[in-house]
């Protein structure tokens, strides 16, 4: 969906109900910043919001039909589900989510070539209003990156050389724009597939021997401050720090890799419910009881033993740490 589109056909239908942008955001409740920010295009709407506002312009006979938001969310779904597939590597379940990209893909230009001919024919009218020149352009490049960084990821799981998957991994990135210089990675905002590549072309660095580079390109991801609203910049850190503490090990920085598995225990013991992995495991383990698996109740009781010495000994030092 073009947003700025989206926003301008907002605007629209509120001015033509009467309402104010305050009168919107208590009725849809949220703020009035955010309903701002949709109208000028500076914020994808969420499916929740968008619901509410379809909601309550529905009872004014308004609605907006061009695309709807269980179909855009579908094709964000659809990215989302084949970069995951791309982290675990897995081949097959690559190629299935490619495919089922392109389907949902070709449905898109179906209804994009539809609502240009619906604004052909309305092109008489007098009252055109911008929001009726709906398209997707926008998006097309960003679709190209992401079904050409799968197959690219594919090409080098079936032998490409590290030298030639940069190469391609580059020139995936400058579908839209040139690649930033890696100084200035800290300031430049980036999409979720442009970071997935930055962060390749690290590894790739890595894996080439170019530590500097690598680590240019990875501290500069760490210190971008253009993401930190978005849910999955923790996500993000762990990923980099991961890697951080690796590269900072082999080169014997002990300090800088202790920081990096600190932040990572620290995030982890903080912020991630494992309440579900430890009762989905004492299930396992009565399971193991009764069918008289002796080994399996060992390996699992040495599984918390082990885990509890492990998050109390991090977090004593993850406490000392924020407290220093």
């Amino acid at each position: 969906m073009d947003i700025k589109a989206f926003g301008q056909f907002l605007r629209w239908m509120r001015k033509k109900t009467n309402m104010s942008q305050m009168d919107l955001a208590l009725s849809a409740g949220c703020t009035m910043p955010t309903i701002s920010k949709i109208e000028n295009g500076q914020e994808f709407i969420g499916k929740k919001l968008f619901d509410k506002l379809n909601e309550i312009f529905e009872g004014f006979g308004f609605s907006y039909d061009e695309l709807s938001m269980g179909r855009i969310f579908k094709f964000k779904q659809a990215r989302e589900e084949l970069l995951k597939a791309i982290k675990q590597g897995r081949e097959e379940d690559i190629e299935n989510k490619i495919d089922k990209l392109q389907e949902y893909l070709e449905e898109k230009g179906g209804l994009q070539e539809t609502t240009i001919k619906n604004y052909e024919v309305k092109t008489g009218d007098d009252e055109i209003y911008e929001w009726e020149r709906i398209n997707y352009d926008s998006d097309d490049e960003v679709d190209k990156q992401y079904f050409m960084f799968a197959h690219l990821v594919r090409s080098r799981q079936n032998g490409m050389t590290l030298e030639k998957f940069l190469d391609e991994a580059i020139g995936i990135f400058e579908l839209r724009r040139k690649i930033p210089d890696y100084n200035d990675i800290p300031d430049v905002k980036l999409s979720n597939i442009e970071y997935e590549l930055f962060f390749v072309i690290a590894k790739t660095h890595l894996a080439m021997g170019n530590d500097d580079t690598a680590e240019l390109i990875f501290k500069g991801l760490l210190c971008n401050k253009c993401y930190l609203d978005s849910p999955k910049v923790k996500e993000r850190y762990l990923e980099i720090s991961a890697v951080m503490a690796s590269l900072l090990l082999d080169r014997k920085d002990f300090k800088g890799a202790y920081e990096c598995l600190s932040f990572i225990f620290g995030e982890y013991i903080s912020s991630f419910d494992t309440q579900v992995i430890y009762s989905a495991l004492k299930v396992q383990h009565e399971y193991c009881q009764r069918n008289n698996d002796d080994d399996g109740v060992k390996i699992i009781d040495n599984f918390f033993i082990s885990t509890d010495n492990l998050m109390t000994h991090m977090l004593k030092i993850y406490r000392f740490n924020q407290m220093s």
